[in-house]
């Protein structure tokens, strides 16, 4: 977003074009180099913030709250940016639906789903190209910074109480606008940043999952069966 307002075009579009190619480039980075994904993460993150720092540095400012920008903040949110938010969700929500099979079966198995003749390259392109439009849209509410949170929690939380790939695709979305919902509600009533209070309700969401899960799993079967030939052999 920094190179949009330092060429002085739509900050939004700007930061599209470069995320695009960044996910691009760390798909390329994984599937060609001795570089694991997270390494290749890490390293256009922050060459990333540091171009958008020197692009700071450069221009004084743009006249901009850095501080929303990295953290997220509700008065940032425009009717266009709502707008793009919802298409760029109807355009996830119909490639996911249009091209299912190949992705459960690329993400799960890419070797046996290469052999199948699936182009595996391609939908790791376009699962990158996705995530990297769908962080776009929510930095902002989240912020730069809190970004991945935002994708990881829900996925995480999820995955505690699903049973199927499918059950997981339904209630992560279900989980993440839960915390948007509550996150934004709670950052109002306090006065806090958006970005982060979403996020920390986001982790009290999976916490709470995460003990209910503990408190309710049944005891294992052998567990008393063990515990008794112990004592036997003792005595």
């Amino acid at each position: 977003m920094s190179l949009g307002y330092y060429l002085d075009i739509v900050p939004l579009w700007a930061a599209t074009v470069v995320v695009i190619f960044g996910a691009l480039g760390i798909t390329k980075a994984i599937r060609s180099a001795k570089i694991s994904g997270d390494a290749a993460v890490a390293i256009f993150l922050q060459l990333g913030l540091a171009s958008g720092i020197v692009l700071l540095s450069l221009a004084r400012g743009f006249g901009v709250n850095i501080e929303s920008l990295l953290f997220g903040s509700i008065l940032l949110v425009t009717i266009d940016q709502i707008v793009t938010a919802i298409v760029v969700l109807i355009a996830t929500l119909s490639i996911v639906f249009a091209f299912y099979k190949e992705l459960v079966y690329t993400t799960f198995d890419e070797t046996q789903a290469r052999a199948s003749g699936i182009r595996t390259g391609f939908f790791d392109y376009l699962v990158s190209v996705l995530a990297g439009v769908a962080v776009i849209a929510s930095i902002p509410i989240i912020g730069v910074l809190l970004i991945s949170a935002l994708l990881v929690l829900p996925a995480l939380t999820s995955l505690q109480v699903s049973k199927s790939f499918k059950q997981t695709l339904v209630l992560s979305p279900i989980f993440g606008l839960t915390s948007v919902i509550l996150g934004l509600l709670v950052s109002l009533i306090l006065d806090t940043a958006s970005g982060a209070t979403i996020v920390v309700v986001g982790l009290g969401i999976f916490a709470t999952v995460l003990a209910v899960k503990k408190l309710s799993a049944p005891e294992h079967p052998y567990s008393t069966r063990t515990l008794e030939n112990v004592k036997s052999r003792q005595s």
